[in-house]
């Protein structure tokens, strides 16, 4: 008798733990795929703002200084290319215009 007790005890253990395994999976599923989401949506808005980036060091109506500052933060960000080349070439206009500073 206490051998059919002791069986029934485990068989409850092993119950509520497969309770709490599935329900624990049940949570962690929408988890991960909220977690894909967001990874997703950090990668596009890392794009737009290095496109927000290139397009002020780019753009001939901005000023100097935020042209300066986008192409700082466009390199410090890992920017290469085309786009950092004409950062370098603002820093030598604006070094010029300024005397060497």
């Amino acid at each position: 008798m206490e051998q059919l007790k002791w069986v029934a005890d485990v068989c409850t253990y092993l119950t509520v733990i497969a309770g709490f395994a599935v329900a624990i999976w049940k949570i962690a599923r929408p988890l991960r795929a909220i977690e894909e989401r967001i990874k997703r949506l950090e990668g596009y808005t890392h794009n737009d703002y290095m496109n927000t980036l290139r397009l002020t060091v780019m753009s001939e109506e901005m000023p100097l200084e935020e042209r300066l500052a986008a192409g700082e933060k466009y390199v410090r960000e890992g920017g290469n290319g085309a786009i950092k080349a004409k950062y370098h070439i603002l820093v030598e206009e604006y070094q010029r215009k300024n005397g060497g500073i």
